[in-house]
């Protein structure tokens, strides 16, 4: 195997987080939702997993598949950063991290050989590893590479209370590597380790679950069921607005339409996070996690509609956890955010839901109401990009 470090401040922690795709509970029951995390924290992220790529075309290579820059970075500069993996029609198929390895890394190959070539470490979903690497090795073609799974652990820190981002560094006498977490403010940090350094970790050690509250709450998607594999669009995965692409680089495989879309588009959807409460219930006015919210949760993927009147989907449930989850909204239907001249349809008065059928009696519909709400972040990085076009015209 290899060995690599990064000396960082950790001050960021995070906590790991589970698949679950829906959750159910009745006033009879004790909570079946997982406790909020905490301000300070940390979690071992057993969702997911790690493959490794190295070798004398390894850079070349992966700047060909990836949304993201890396052809000019190092280890040193870069330490780990936030990309993607999109099929030939531009759509998501891996949302994932990579972490450059320079020159001076020795890695073990599994011919017990240590290689003194560039290489990458890529942290993708645990369900979608083998795909991952067969994507690789779809175009690997006649470039020197090699590809293998990688058994480092993987973790998530952060620190609400000195919420404070450090640079990446290096230092040989660390056993563990990572990188500053870009896709949201505040997310913290990402760390792989060779051995269980939970000990050397500030803060109190949380799930995956208590990770997954705390990254819906600031409305960062992640993974097949809130990023759906071939189907979701990097744009409306928010992957702009988390440093997840690079509009100003060369050819990639499903650039086309990413950059069109960037250029001339109008994104109209987005991940948001979403509040669930009853139908008998008046709206939230703040996004706010319950533990102890009596609520059923649909099977997601689910379709959103207005309460009271018909018309064309709002958009799609797509997660949740506890009242609280991710959904594609329509911006200008969910939200008072305003695309276009024409402006929004949407009316602080209108309400909306989810229906499903119950899973113990197909002929019981079940409904909850559901609230989007927009982080701060993404009308910061909206008005950023709108900025930008108007100078550009």
């Amino acid at each position: 195997m290899f060995t690599r470090v990064l000396r960082s401040q950790l001050c960021e922690v995070c906590l790991a987080s589970t698949n679950r795709s829906s959750f159910s509970r009745s006033a009879s029951t004790a909570s079946v939702f997982p406790s909020p995390p905490p301000s300070t924290g940390f979690a071992r992220l057993t969702n997911r997993a790690l493959v490794l790529l190295y070798g004398r075309d390894a850079t070349h290579y992966l700047q060909g598949l990836t949304t993201t820059n890396i052809k000019d970075l190092t280890f040193d500069e870069a330490g780990g950063f936030y990309s993607a993996f999109l099929n030939a029609q531009g759509r998501v198929l891996h949302d994932v991290f990579i972490y450059p390895i320079d020159h001076a890394l020795g890695l073990e190959g599994k011919d017990g050989i240590t290689h003194d070539k560039p290489g990458f470490i890529i942290d993708v979903d645990k369900a979608q590893a083998a795909t991952l690497r067969s994507h690789l090795k779809r175009y690997r073609l006649r470039a020197k590479v090699a590809i293998e799974p990688a058994n480092w652990h993987i973790w998530s820190t952060w620190d609400d209370v000195n919420a404070k981002d450090s640079e990446n560094h290096t230092d040989p006498s660390a056993q563990y590597f990572g990188c500053v977490d870009t896709r949201a403010p505040g997310m913290g940090k990402r760390i792989l380790s060779s051995a269980d350094i939970s000990k050397t970790l500030p803060g109190e050690e949380s799930s995956v679950a208590g990770y997954d509250i705390r990254r819906i709450l600031k409305g960062v998607p992640q993974g097949p069921s809130e990023i759906i594999s071939g189907e979701a669009l990097p744009q409306e995965s928010n992957m702009d607005y988390m440093s997840g692409i690079d509009f100003r680089k060369g050819c990639y495989v499903g650039q086309e339409l990413t950059i069109r879309t960037h250029h001339t588009g109008v994104v109209r959807k987005r991940i948001l996070p979403v509040q669930l409460y009853n139908m008998n219930e008046k709206p939230p006015d703040t996004l706010q996690y319950d533990p102890a919210s009596f609520l059923s949760l649909p099977n997601a993927p689910r379709n959103i509609a207005r309460v009271d009147t018909k018309g064309r989907s709002a958009g799609k449930f797509l997660r949740g956890v506890g009242n609280i989850g991710l959904a594609l909204c329509r911006l200008e239907t969910m939200t008072d955010v305003k695309l276009t001249e024409e402006g929004s349809q949407w009316t602080p008065q209108q309400e909306f839901k989810v229906s499903w059928l119950a899973e113990e009696d197909q002929a019981k519909e079940l409904e909850v109401k559901i609230k989007a709400f927009v982080p701060s972040w993404h009308r910061n990085r909206l008005s950023i990009r709108n900025m930008h076009r108007q100078q550009n015209t």
